[in-house]
């Protein structure tokens, strides 16, 4: 009975030698991976592979195929260090535990983790890096454009500011101005007054230079839901953006803006999910950015911006009698990422007395790219990725509210807004994996798709500004965004303006 699985053993090998010369010549003639995959059923006539298990996701088929087409081939690859050793161990464990699970003969007398059909797939949504894919370009793409849509989101506060005299300025008069009385721009004085009127007597002076700076603090928090081939996790951003403009003419405005944001990803810990798994990173960013105002109501902005920054993830291997062949379980990876892109807006103020309501049309191009890059601390189980790079297009449509209210310490402005914006590409672009101890990195290759996100979300905001000096004001918001599937995102803003 012995020389069975011997006998076995002999002809596999010589399959395997076969294969290896195969691709040998194969690399040595095209220069590439460009070779025809035997099938896990050439090795084991009639039985089920690991993409045969019951209730597997997509992301879990993805692995038991990359497994499927590299267990047949790696007896007649050369393993010369640990981590190859162990990815081929590895390897042969998950497919004997298949059998065994399927109750299906074992010729080879491949080991075993001794794990049910669900703990099988689990390992496979754990070998994959499942969520912890996460790099910018496999998130919902309103999580893509999170750091960068708040910090132009403060330009373009900063833009109304700019415009808007009354809460940009101390009154100099009795009672604050009405955005109808903010007209058409008076040439400055030689002492820096600038006088508005519109059609009418003079009532009002307002304190103010060309230069202009301003300061403010970011804030993002909020989670997505686990989906079929994603973990859950929960996220948050903190950073700030500062700027300097300068007003050319009475109707233009320009300057430059630079933004620093800091982002963490914790997943969540589930049984497919080991606890300890993040993606942190930070996000350098310059803004170009001016506004026009065409007539006394009707204005247009535009921003252009470019930045990059660096990234950091780990990963947490969890397989019961593995720790040969997974080390301490723990893998972790360094990529860099880019980012560039403008976005156009447009509005005009419908003032209604101390009420101004300025309906809005917004337009948002980003380009994010993603580097290649390797893991390394969990020997068998360490991945690699590939570039990658999405287009994020996105339209707004809706309506910002301001009302003028004054008060015993001063003149308040609340605000509200409600944007409808639409995603011309919801899908997201896949990225391509394979085993860093490949020495093919070809035959464990697989791709894991983005998941799509909504086409339409909701954006609600609500917030204050406040004049306190007679070149200075304040302003603090609060924006929840609503209908994007499986996920929430809340955001705080809040800072300082001076005019000279």
């Amino acid at each position: 009975m012995a020389a069975v699985p011997f006998m076995a053993r002999v002809l596999w090998r010589v399959r395997a030698v076969g294969i290896g010369l195969t691709l040998s010549a194969v690399f040595t003639q095209l220069g590439q991976a460009q070779t025809t995959l035997p099938a896990y059923s050439d090795i084991f006539p009639g039985s089920s592979n690991l993409t045969g298990l019951p209730g597997q996701n997509l992301a879990q088929q993805k692995m038991g195929q990359s497994i499927n087409n590299f267990c047949p081939t790696v007896a007649s690859i050369a393993m010369p260090t640990p981590g190859q050793n162990a990815l081929a161990g590895l390897c042969g464990a998950m497919i004997g535990n298949a059998l065994q699970v399927q109750g299906q003969p074992n010729p080879l007398g491949l080991s075993s983790f001794g794990l049910d059909a669900n703990g099988l797939n689990g390992a496979l949504s754990q070998l994959n890096g499942g969520a912890e894919l996460l790099v910018p370009t496999s998130q919902a793409s309103v999580v893509q454009t999170t750091q960068t849509s708040r910090q132009t989101g403060a330009i373009e506060k900063r833009l109304q500011e700019l415009r808007n005299w009354p809460n940009g300025t101390v009154v100099a008069g009795v009672e604050p101005p009405r955005a109808g009385q903010v007209a058409a721009l008076g040439t400055p004085e030689p002492v820096g007054q600038t006088l508005l009127a519109q059609n009418q007597p003079l009532e009002f002076s307002y304190s103010t230079g060309p230069f202009g700076v301003f300061v403010s603090g970011l804030g993002q928090f909020g989670s997505r839901d686990q989906t079929t081939s994603e973990n859950g996790y929960s996220f948050n951003n903190a950073g700030f953006i500062a700027g300097a403009d300068y007003r050319f003419t009475p109707q233009l405005i320009a300057g430059f803006a630079f933004g620093y944001t800091q982002s963490n990803t914790n997943f969540d810990t589930s049984a497919l999910s080991a606890s300890g798994q993040s993606l942190n990173g930070n996000l350098l960013q310059g803004n170009l950015y001016a506004t026009y105002s065409v007539t006394d109501a009707l204005y247009v902005n535009g921003i252009g911006f470019i930045g990059g920054g660096n990234n950091n993830s780990q990963r947490h291997i969890v397989l019961p009698n593995a720790t040969n062949l997974v080390g301490d379980g723990i893998a972790t990876g360094s990529f860099g990422s880019r980012i560039a892109g403008f976005t156009f807006a447009g509005g005009y103020d419908l003032p209604f007395g101390p009420l101004v309501v300025t309906p809005i049309a917004r337009f948002l191009y980003q380009h994010t790219g993603v580097d290649a890059f390797s893991e390394e601390g969990a020997l068998g189980a360490d991945l690699q990725y590939g570039s990658s790079s999405v287009n994020t297009v996105l339209t707004f449509l809706g309506a910002d509210a301001q009302y003028t209210l004054p008060t015993w310490f001063g003149v308040l402005f609340p605000i509200a807004r409600f944007h409808w914006a639409h995603q011309y590409n919801p899908g997201n672009t896949a990225v391509s994996v394979a085993y860093t101890n490949d020495p093919t990195s070809v035959l464990s290759s697989f791709i894991l798709p983005g998941t799509p996100t909504s086409r339409n979300y909701f954006d609600l905001g609500v917030g204050v500004s406040l004049p306190f000096s007679s070149n200075g004001s304040a302003y603090i918001n609060y924006d929840v965004i609503l209908g994007i599937n499986s996920t929430t995102y809340n955001s705080f803003t809040a800072g300082v303006r001076f005019t000279f």
